[in-house]
């Protein structure tokens, strides 16, 4: 019984090593490029490749080159697919995707966003790792194939700018969300010292009667207060 289970483990133990250094050459062959912005197919190809390798360690029928030979049957697929991602646009589109814009000219663009299944809350929250607190200040963005978001702010949040370099103005301050959804965030009210009287004011101002009307809005002390309605 004890010889059977140290064979059992040194199995286990020449699986790994052969696993280690097949994903090695794996990751050798296929460059840096593709990890360090994996598109969903790619991200998909290497959980199958993780649990072919996996499941074999474990499985006592299994030896180390066919493990071996399954990391070389999936990688020389994976490995044809991007030479034919990188030669032909129709498999790059196929297999990667293509880009998405989700704000054109400052605009929302909504059926867009319910293709890629993203949120306001989502878009808001990528918006902010690229140091961007406001629709306001958004041109353009993009949502890319790896899911990551590319942004070209507005001139005047643009860098460099004369308040970036201390030119004139106080410094910046972050856009607190009133509205979202139309739904009234009472809590930022609050944070902002102003009353749901100012802001059902302001909104009358600008012809809409309900929050329901608005899809999103904000309030900083140096420009006021942005309102981008439901359309």
């Amino acid at each position: 019984m004890r010889g059977v289970a140290v064979s059992h483990y040194a199995h286990i133990t020449l699986d790994l090593l052969c696993g280690f250094a097949g994903l090695f050459v794996f990751n050798q062959v296929l460059g840096k490029a593709h990890f360090s912005k994996l598109t969903p197919f790619e991200f998909v190809a290497i959980l199958v490749l993780g649990d072919l390798v996996g499941n074999a360690v474990y499985q006592p029928d299994v030896t180390a080159d066919q493990i071996l030979y399954g990391i070389l049957v999936w990688g020389i697929i994976i490995y044809g697919i991007g030479r034919l991602t990188l030669k032909s646009k129709k498999m790059r589109t196929l297999f990667e995707g293509e880009p998405s814009i989700v704000i054109r000219r400052g605009k929302l663009q909504y059926d867009v966003m319910r293709r890629n299944m993203l949120d306001l809350d989502q878009l808001l929250s990528m918006l902010r790792q690229q140091g961007y607190f406001s629709l306001r200040e958004i041109d353009y963005a993009v949502l890319e194939t790896n899911g990551m978001i590319s942004v070209l702010p507005k001139r005047p949040y643009g860098a460099p700018t004369r308040s970036d370099l201390g030119l004139h103005g106080e410094g910046g301050s972050v856009p607190i969300t009133l509205i979202l959804d139309g739904q009234v965030q009472k809590d930022n009210l609050g944070k902002a010292s102003l009353s749901e009287e100012w802001l059902k004011r302001e909104l009358a101002d600008r012809g809409i009667d309900s929050y329901e009307g608005v899809l999103y809005a904000d309030w900083d002390p140096a420009n006021g207060l942005f309102v981008m309605p439901h359309q």
